[in-house]
């Protein structure tokens, strides 16, 4: 076995110090913290499309199951049509769960804007059934313009939070609202609407603003699409739940949820708490916003929406701090005092009430965090300090050299800005590999200063080419390690390598840390198609893979207190690949279990492909779009993919007339029994069967003979011996002749 390499190799067994973030109080975990250093792409999805049996013909094959590939496939799993020789017939298959196809979600995705129909169908698809019912009902409801806002708060909301009791869609509502309404008071900002709902397409809104240049010009800017949504529409700042809050509720340390409260029973929402809060003794914010004309005076004269809300959160706050350190910022307002995390996260909150997107900056390793807000670019604020556009003050005045300074999303995705804040720069770029030099994607790779031990700096997770870049700082010492599911460098749990001491402005360096194992996944053999003496059945697929999920972990959120999973950011990169094979169903359990395999048609991994492979008599066939060459990365998916048979005496474009139909299922979800209707045209002989989504057969009710006319079947969701069947995804067969139907069940219990 080869040893875990690492270029300019040096290591330290010296422990990570989890360093109290003293401005906020919250500790940091290093197990639970991933950073994500690559930009964003905007991908397009279209949505899934139902199982279509009898779409129209090709020549004379006739679509029997057509799907949409309008689906994100995670890392490890295959999704596919499986084709059962014996019973003649196909069904999807899917190793990673169930194919939504849910009328209320797919009509979501489609109304909502193509640039975030990705991130809102991966979301979507994350939920239990009744939160993504009802969150994609929210979308369907909302009237134009606020269709897009909420979409965007509903795609970007961690599925934790959105499975949970916290989850209030009114407030979603209400904060999409409120932005517009406010915005006709102010007069230095508007709405713009660029399309809607109803025209649908890459539709958007932002905001337009004026400001004062450094000659006392007035110019109008607008503010990027990327940046109105995350650091103005976005209901949560950063580490704390998106609720709403009873500010007379003195906040618990640990959960941080103890006051949620609903909106009649004392809960407020903090753009409208802040907004127009009036307690007879301090300055009201509206008051103080409705006067200004500009959101900044870069000539330094006073008026502007910046300098006024830094007076008035000067009027409301003091730095100052007792044993409650809450993270709600409407719970920081009532109590009106705070260190530099409070003070950080209320500026954000005051700064997006006043409709200027805003966000926080921090610096784990020299305990600091503080603002930039948007005016035609970032710009670097601390109204603790009266700073404004000085970025290097610390450095230059506080004496301080920054490790990575970064920019916190609400969603807890970190960026790099250490560019701004440090005269001096340089880029560490990490590879992590496994024994075979395959790069590993979804690999957790830690950054720490060393200063008589390593502190926590900043952290990252591998993309598919197993890299991640880190922007720091001058002159410091460096040290890191990589974790990954199935091994670690250094192998010995919390110590760290050298990578360079005194980092030089300008400079690069470069790493590569090699785990001392193979990543898990299957050998694949291309093997001949065997020969098919008749034109009966065959596969076809035509796909495209957009791009890929680059996931993390935060570091940060309040969410813990469900003792759920961990929570994840996300952000979507370009290119991707995938594989499709045709496997006989050995093959299948082999590929699934991540051993060696045979393939009968390979081709991967690719970023698009068609493939046309015609089924031989005498086995079960899967037609597979694989993606087990990644270890945790997600790959989104467009394109088709069918299961067609051969017909010569077809020579309308329609196929004939179905002898019944499968009208209704109720209730479908269901827990202890659900009833499937029949509609004959004729007498017939039914065929009626339950199917798992391993394609294995879990109930025959044996053949029928049913009259014409309306008919029920009831199940209960047993087996053929009775058994009571876990909760999951069943389908349901049904046949009369060459008719044969398919409909899904879902079984929940």
């Amino acid at each position: 076995m080869k040893k875990p390499a690492l270029i300019l190799l040096v290591s330290a067994l010296a422990s990570l110090s989890a360093a109290p973030r003293g401005l906020t109080s919250r500790e940091i975990v290093i197990e639970d913290a991933v950073v994500v250093v690559q930009p964003e792409a905007v991908l397009t999805i279209p949505a899934p499309a139902p199982a279509n049996p009898g779409s129209g013909l090709r020549e004379n094959w006739c679509p029997l199951l057509e799907m949409s590939l309008g689906f994100v496939l995670p890392a490890g799993e295959q999704f596919g049509i499986y084709f059962d020789n014996k019973e003649q017939f196909a069904n999807p298959y899917f190793t990673g769960g169930s194919v939504v196809n849910e009328s209320h979600y797919r009509q979501a995705v489609a109304k909502a804007p193509t640039w975030i129909q990705a991130e809102l169908h991966k979301t979507l698809l994350q939920l239990d059934y009744y939160p993504r019912m009802h969150f994609s009902t929210l979308i369907i409801n909302a009237p134009d313009p606020i269709v897009d806002e909420i979409a965007f708060c509903v795609a970007t909301a961690s599925p934790q939070y959105l499975n949970s009791s916290f989850a209030n869609p009114e407030l979603f509502t209400e904060n999409a609202e409120w932005i517009y309404s406010v915005a006709s008071q102010l007069p230095y900002v508007e709405i713009v609407d660029v399309g809607s709902a109803a025209t649908g397409g890459d539709y958007y809104s932002t905001t337009r603003y004026w400001k004062k240049d450094a000659n006392g010009q007035f110019q109008q800017v607008t503010v990027p699409r990327e940046i109105y949504y995350w650091y103005l529409v976005n209901p949560k700042i950063t580490d704390e739940i998106q609720a709403y809050i009873d500010p007379n509720i003195v906040e618990n340390n640990s959960t941080h949820s103890n006051n949620i409260a609903a909106p009649w029973n004392g809960g407020k929402f903090w753009r409208s708490y802040f907004y127009d809060f009036d307690d007879d003794v301090h300055p009201v914010l509206c008051d103080t916003l409705t006067q200004c004309l500009s959101v900044f005076n870069r000539d330094g004269s006073p008026g502007d929406a910046i300098r006024a809300i830094t007076w008035w959160i000067n009027q409301n706050m003091s730095f100052t701090s007792n044993n409650e350190r809450p993270h709600q910022p409407v719970r920081i307002f009532a109590k009106r005092f705070g260190r530099c995390g409070e003070y950080a996260d209320f500026s954000s909150a005051v700064a997006r009430t006043a409709l200027i997107p805003c966000t926080n900056i921090s610096s784990v390793s020299t305990d600091h965090t503080w603002n930039e807000f948007w005016e035609d670019g970032w710009v670097s604020w601390e109204p603790v300090n009266g700073y404004l556009n000085n970025p290097l003050v610390y450095e230059n005045g506080w004496g301080r050299v920054f490790g990575s300074v970064f920019e916190e999303r609400s969603d807890g995705l970190f960026s790099p800005v250490t560019e701004r804040y440090s005269e001096g720069v340089a880029t560490i770029n990490i590879q992590v590999v496994d024994q075979d030099m395959q790069p590993v994607d979804a690999a957790r790779v830690v950054l720490a200063i060393f200063e008589s031990s390593p502190r926590f700096d900043c952290e990252a997770y591998t993309d598919n080419n197993g890299m991640v870049s880190f922007k720091v700082g001058e002159n410091r010492d460096y040290r890191a390690r990589t974790e990954t599911m199935f091994g670690q460098y250094p192998a010995i749990p919390g110590t760290y390598t050298q990578l360079v001491a005194n980092t030089v402005n300008g400079e690069t360096y470069n790493y590569q840390f090699q785990i001392a194992a193979p990543m898990p996944q299957p050998t694949i053999e291309a093997l001949a198609t065997p020969p098919d003496p008749e034109q009966d059945y065959r596969f076809t697929v035509d796909f495209q893979s957009l791009g890929y999920f680059v996931t993390g972990r935060t570091l940060w959120d309040d969410i813990d207190v469900l003792g759920a999973p961990a929570r994840y950011y996300q952000h979507v990169d370009d290119p991707s690949t995938v594989s499709f094979l045709v496997v006989d169903a050995d093959n299948a359990i082999f590929l699934d279990l991540d051993n060696f395999c045979s393939a009968y048609s390979y081709t991967g991994p690719v970023a698009s492909g068609n493939a046309v492979f015609d089924i031989p008599a005498g086995q079960n066939w899967y037609a597979l779009l694989d993606n087990s060459h990644r270890h945790g990365n997600a790959v989104l998916l467009s394109g088709t993919l069918a299961f067609e048979y051969w017909n010569t005496a077809v020579s309308d474009p329609q196929l004939p007339a179905a002898v019944f139909s499968l009208d209704a299922i109720a209730p479908n979800p269901f827990s202890e029994k659900t009833r499937i209707g029949l509609q004959l045209k004729e007498p017939a002989e039914m065929g009626l069967s339950i199917y798992n989504l391993r394609g294995e057969k879990v109930r025959e009710f044996g053949a029928q003979k049913l009259s014409s006319g309306q008919q029920w079947l009831e199940w209960d969701g047993r087996n053929d011996h009775a058994e009571a069947l876990p909760s999951g995804v069943y389908f349901l067969k049904a046949s009369a002749g060459k008719d044969v139907q398919v409909r899904k069940l879902l079984l929940l219990k």
